[in-house]
């Protein structure tokens, strides 16, 4: 069963600036709780960055929590033509699917428009529980978002 979750935002700052704090993945700390990301393979930016992000803590090489891993698969930074774009492929080990961030310019700024469709691995059980979980997961997402949005305006 997937799961979708669907997330904006206003930001007060040019999507530029909320994109250059979007993909600075050691920084992703600073706006999503709890959370750290590393890169895991050469590139650190553009398509096929690849990152292991844990929602919990490393011990030594062993992560203690949600551990998300994803490969970036669409980059277009934000112009005054298009929209930003970032997508991601969630490739597991609890959760899989697509991802994305759309960066919209708007009167006030930037609106964020972020999308997760998840498979929940586990089994009815797990996805049961994940399903019930959903609003406090978007509770989560949009409290994120808040908190990208002050960094980006910090950040100018």
């Amino acid at each position: 069963m997937s799961l979708e979750l669907r997330v904006s935002h206003g930001i007060p700052a040019p999507p530029a600036a909320v994109w250059d704090v979007l993909v600075d993945w050691i920084g992703q700390r600073r706006w999503i709780p709890v959370t750290t990301v590393r890169v895991v393979g050469e590139r650190t930016s553009g398509l096929g960055v690849r990152c292991d992000a844990l929602s919990g803590w490393w011990l030594g090489r062993f992560p203690a929590g949600l551990l998300d891993r994803f490969i970036v698969t669409a980059w277009r930074p934000p112009t005054a033509a298009e929209p930003g774009l970032l997508e991601v492929l969630h490739l597991g080990p609890y959760f899989t699917g697509p991802g994305a961030f759309e960066l919209v310019p708007a009167a006030h700024g930037t609106e964020v428009r972020c999308t997760e469709i998840v498979d929940v691995v586990g089994g009815r059980v797990v996805t049961r529980l994940a399903g019930l979980l959903t609003p406090v997961m978007r509770a989560g997402f949009l409290s994120s978002l808040r908190a990208l949005g002050r960094l980006s305006c910090a950040d100018r």
